[in-house]
């Protein structure tokens, strides 16, 4: 993982202002440095004497034998920045830094034709800017947006960065793969950009697009659609609907839904059903897939062992732990918590990581010895049952839960300090609740529980699985039993294809800001390329039945797959979204909507950047 930053700046306007631009960018260059703690270089030079590039990157490295500064380069002049994982595809080498396959490969094109089916080639997350000698400067985000990009334009210059510290930056448009022609650039005297496109989105759906031209301020882009890259998702959604034939396997008149422990009489009934019980074991297995390389792919050193590493240049498993797990004990967690198990080592722990707030005024009325108790939220309920449930399932794994404890006052300084830089340019209310949560999660620091009690506790992982995707996917929110309500099987098809459109707009850039502050990286085994393509290839009814009662019928699919692997009671657990299960909501103003502009969020920020 790594922190990108490029400024391409036109030469006769690079000395105006050069002092305040100077503490601007240090100020960037510095919080970019906690996403990649283990290596920096920056790098300056010039195009014809026009243009000055500056290319500068932070490493965190996590893959490969030996020490990988970025940018690397070549001979000739060529640059990578490369802020991913490549997880599957013919430039997947798992022993070997994928960032220096594939600048192997990007160095030796000379063609606009050479580079598209190298980026889209690539399965896994990433945020990319390469420089070819020839004058065109590359960049772009994979096709969900997992990994951070931002960039912003005027007269003088252009940049792209993983993070922002100020208001005029926008998250780059995971649209295509863009290309700056410097040569252009320097004729007009403006930027002269061009995008190709995926060939369909993550649906399937193929846009009707002709080449056009795109006037932006200070930009003059041309979409080429002619050129296109190849989609990594290999099968559009499946939208058929269920015959009545299909639906009648799922009717049981003798099941009592208002039994709470009904899930035992209706998941082992479902699983005897012969396409549910073959459907389950065919996303078993692909999911499972999914999950062993993220957890698999990296050193497998932890954040205290890293330094030791450089020092002896040895290659070693330190054998603590290297992977954590954002664990609120629901129903997505514990299935990629389970799942891991079956590919770490017996001896390497995992972190089971729960974020929990509460008011200074609940702790100031707690009794000293009940001060552990205050934290008591949904999401930690849920996660002890669930660290319990690991461990009566996988029993020799040492499952640390972290319990993530957040005041009311560590909340305002960290959000004042820290957090508001990191959630632009997204600056709502849900924006910084979840924003907040995850930041406090991925840092890690909390306490664990020994026969002594309570330990202070900071998780040294360098890698975060996390268990984003799922809802999009299988119908996990309430927003699409309201549609399947509403208008049926149809209705609800139709949601799920604009939810997988909708993926890389909406939160991906934001999470991946927030725990790379933390020198953690992030991974998605729910938007793995091969999962994606194996949930659009299955009917709706097979992944959800929103006739059966909440808690049951969304996310059918991934409950039978719990239930299979002896998550027994977790198999049955609603949604709860975490800026309610971890009550980060409760500090706030209760009457703010999740999509209102955060007024405490903006103003801080707004404040601190008028400071730089």
């Amino acid at each position: 993982m790594c922190g990108i930053c490029v400024s391409l700046c036109f030469r006769d306007h690079s000395t105006a202002n050069s002092s305040s631009s100077d503490a601007v960018l240090q100020n960037l260059l510095t919080r970019l440095k906690r996403r990649g703690p283990n290596y920096f270089q920056d790098i300056s030079f010039s195009f014809h004497e026009v243009l000055d590039l500056q290319l500068t990157c932070s490493v965190l490295q996590l893959r490969g034998s030996s020490p990988s500064l970025q940018p690397l380069t070549d001979d000739s002049g060529n640059y990578l920045l490369w802020n991913g994982e490549i997880f599957d595809g013919p430039m997947f080498e798992e022993s070997q830094s994928d960032a220096k396959v594939l600048s192997e490969k990007l160095f030796n094109c000379t063609d606009v034709t050479d580079v598209l089916p190298i980026i889209a080639s690539i399965k896994g997350p990433f945020a990319f800017v390469f420089y070819q000698n020839n004058g065109l400067l590359w960049f772009g985000r994979d096709i969900f947006g997992r990994r951070s990009l931002l960039w912003k334009a005027d007269s003088a210059s252009f940049n792209l960065c993983s993070i922002s510290n100020s208001g005029e930056w926008d998250e780059l448009c995971t649209e295509g793969i863009y290309c700056v022609d410097l040569s252009q650039s320097i004729k007009k005297k403006s930027f002269v950009i061009n995008l190709y496109p995926w060939s369909s989105t993550p649906s399937g759906l193929i846009l009707p697009r002709q080449d056009e031209e795109i006037i932006l301020p200070n930009i003059e882009m041309s979409v080429k659609c002619k050129m296109s890259l190849q989609s990594p998702i290999s099968t559009p959604l499946n939208k058929s609907l269920p015959s009545d034939e299909e639906l009648k396997i799922f009717q049981f008149p003798e099941v009592h839904y208002k039994n709470d422990k009904c899930f035992e009489d209706l998941f082992p009934r479902l699983l005897d059903i012969s396409i549910m019980n073959e459907t389950v074991s065919q996303f078993e297995e692909v999911f499972s897939k999914a999950v062993g390389k993220r957890a698999l792919i990296h050193q497998h050193i932890c954040k205290n062992c890293f330094p030791l590493k450089n020092d002896t240049h040895e290659n070693f498993a330190c054998g603590h732990t290297s992977v954590g797990i954002l664990f609120s004990g629901g129903l997505d967690s514990i299935v990629v918590a389970c799942l891991a198990d079956r590919y770490l080592l017996e001896n390497e722990p995992i972190d089971l990581i729960n974020v929990a707030f509460a008011s200074d005024a609940s702790l100031k009325n707690a009794k000293a010895l009940d001060r552990h108790t205050v934290f008591d939220t949904p999401d930690r309920i849920t996660g002890r049952n669930g660290a319990m449930a690991l461990r009566r399932v996988c029993p020799k794994r040492t499952w640390n839960f972290v319990e993530v404890n957040v005041t009311e006052m560590d909340l305002i300084n960290e959000r004042r300090n820290v957090i508001c830089h990191l959630l632009s340019p997204s600056f709502t209310v849900l924006d910084d609740s979840i924003g907040c949560a995850i930041w406090f999660a991925s840092r890690g620091k909390g306490f664990i529980v020994s026969d002594e009690g309570y330990k202070n506790y900071t998780s040294p992982a360098r890698v975060l699985l996390v268990g984003m995707g799922a809802d999009e996917q299988l119908g996990g929110y309430s927003r699409h039993r309201a549609k399947f309500n509403s208008f049926g099987w149809k209705g609800l098809t139709e949601e799920l294809s604009l939810e997988l459109e909708r993926i890389c707009n909406r939160n991906l850039g934001r999470d991946d800001r927030i725990i790379a502050d933390n020198g953690v990286e992030s991974r998605y085994p729910f938007l793995d390329e091969d999962v994606v393509s194996f949930l659009n290839n299955l009917p709706t009814w097979l992944k959800m039945n929103l006739n059966f009662p909440r808690g049951y019928g969304e996310k059918l699919l991934l409950r039978l797959l719990a239930f299979k692997l002896g998550l027994i009671e977790a198999a049955a657990l609603p949604k709860r979204a975490i800026q309610f299960g971890s009550r980060i909501a409760r500090i706030e103003d209760s009457k703010e909507n999740g999509s209102d502009v955060c007024k405490r969020l903006k103003i801080q920020y707004d404040n601190d950047v008028n400071k730089i």
